[in-house]
């Protein structure tokens, strides 16, 4: 069931307001999401995100399903990252797709403490960029796509 189809309310041009609503507030829980349980190490959790086939492109390399997901997050143990998202614009093609924009602004250290509680210093921010997301209805809910990072910005 696609969120807020049931009952919402019917717009001027015939569509769904509510259920549009429904999907871009779903999309836009993906994008906030990824950020937080990609900088909590979460990795499964991550991974579940993405549908089964679900793509990802960063830093030139492109990763395929939730196993290779799984697998990438994992080589980035011993690193603290934040990513910080905002300008999420998400446009809804129709009830099982939609594609969305967002920025990011993304630091990456090397952790030092292996607890993990103590401040990481780092001398500026790894990328600046744009997120290009594709988004899809899956028998689990939406999922990611596609989702590929657009450097805007790298440091000198």
């Amino acid at each position: 069931m696609v969120l807020g189809l049931a009952s919402s309310p019917q717009t001027s041009a015939g569509g769904h307001a509510g259920a549009h609503a429904g999907i871009k507030n779903a999309c836009e829980q993906l994008i906030l999401d990824y950020a937080s349980l990609r900088d909590q190490r979460r990795g499964t959790e991550f991974a579940n995100l993405f549908a089964a086939d679900g793509v990802l492109t960063v830093n030139g390399e492109t990763f395929v399903g939730r196993q290779a997901l799984e697998a990438r997050f994992a080589k980035a143990q011993g690193q603290r990252t934040r990513h910080m998202v905002s300008n999420i614009r998400i446009t809804v093609h129709s009830a099982e797709r939609a594609s969305g924009v967002s920025y990011a602004l993304i630091f990456v250290g090397k952790q030092l403490s292996p607890e993990g509680s103590a401040p990481v210093a780092v001398s500026g921010f790894t990328a600046m960029g744009e997120y290009h997301d594709e988004f899809v209805l899956t028998e689990g809910g939406w999922r990611i796509a596609v989702r590929r990072f657009i450097p805007a910005f790298v440091p000198k």
